[in-house]
């Protein structure tokens, strides 16, 4: 660690704190964990009722004390200044939430996609899936009619890979999140596979923090974040990370509509699969899981003809149910069932 590198992660954070307003705070050198605060508040984990935050008579002076992790950070240029002649660290983070800050962490991590990489979203592409947090979130912005913004919002490049689109967003509004992969291969929290919300208790590294693992870099020619994107804050609405709201209906933008060649019966049966797609996703409980067995039923038939392949019926059917909020014992049953008793062909 130089002397140089913990001038430029110093100066960075007081550059936000001081133009932008952004509450920052120093963490361990070479880390990404926060400083363990005082011996008093410390000692308080240890009773049956810990003091929290808004109680701490340490965080209430406005000194610098930096206890309890994120909550101690400052945008205080005199705190800040203090800490970066006292902490000597080279890694510095933003409280997202009490700064009016939402980040979206794309992760890098590797591994294999479950079959559906999105949160109450039918994964458009079944064949293709993503090898990232950045493809996940990509085809998420997409099916929107979005993009990333790495160069409209300001960006970080983590040392892995990853990267931070951070936005402005109403103060302690919005709930942090990690996607968590259920055994069926579905997403059932966050946003999608290898996608973490950072908001309210959250924090993310500030681009010149210096880890052991590498740089954080920033990765956008912004330097100031833009504002949520209104179809973000749908979409972190419907899968529940509003504070201040009850999801009631899952997210399911238009079923994905496949390219179809072939003759009229083809088409036929492709405009068949994406309307029944459609209106299964949109559908509330009750009737979906009848529903789901009428329309295995009907494409069976043309599965039969050959005006369409049975794995594609199965996939996109299966998709739409899961956005529907249907088990997946039924959904495997329901369509099973439709194809042991397939309807006359149209």
């Amino acid at each position: 660690m130089s002397t140089a590198d913990v001038a430029d992660a110093a100066v960075a954070a007081s550059w936000l704190a001081t133009r932008l307003g952004w509450r920052v705070l120093p963490l361990n050198p070479g880390s990404k964990t926060p400083l363990g605060g005082c011996t008093a508040c410390r000692a308080t984990r240890q009773r049956p009722v810990a003091h929290t935050a808004a109680d701490c008579a340490c965080l209430a002076r406005g000194n610098g004390a930096l206890c309890h992790a994120v909550w101690a950070a400052s945008a205080d240029p005199d705190v800040i200044a203090w800490w970066a002649r006292r902490c000597r660290t080279t890694v510095w983070a933003v409280n997202l939430g009490a700064s009016g800050l939402l980040a979206v962490d794309l992760d890098t991590h590797g591994g294999t996609a479950p079959r559906e990489p999105l949160h109450n979203v039918p994964w458009p592409t079944p064949a293709t899936l993503p090898a990232s947090g950045i493809d996940t979130f990509t085809v998420l912005a997409g099916l929107h009619g979005a993009g990333l913004d790495t160069d409209t919002t300001l960006c970080t490049r983590t040392p892995s890979g990853g990267l931070h689109l951070i936005y402005t967003a109403e103060v302690a509004r919005w709930k942090s999140s990690s996607a968590r992969v259920h055994d069926n291969g579905t997403v059932g929290t966050g946003l999608g596979w290898q996608i973490d919300i950072k908001a309210h208790g959250g924090y993310v590294v500030l681009p010149g923090s210096l880890t052991t693992a590498g740089h954080y870099r920033r990765a956008s020619t912004a330097t100031r974040p833009l504002p949520l994107p209104a179809w973000l804050s749908t979409a972190l609405t419907h899968t529940g990370h509003d504070r201040h709201t009850t999801p009631t209906t899952p997210h399911t933008p238009p079923a994905p509509r496949r390219a179809v060649t072939g003759g009229r019966g083809e088409r036929y049966a492709a405009a068949a699969l994406h309307t029944a797609c459609a209106e299964l996703a949109a559908m509330t409980p009750g009737g979906r899981n009848r529903k789901l067995f009428r329309s295995s039923s009907s494409l069976a038939a043309m599965v039969a003809a050959g005006w369409i392949d049975r794995a594609t019926v199965e996939t996109d059917l299966a998709a739409a149910a899961t956005a529907a909020r249907l088990p997946a014992s039924e959904i495997g049953y329901a369509i099973a069932s439709g194809f042991r008793r397939p309807r006359r062909t149209p």
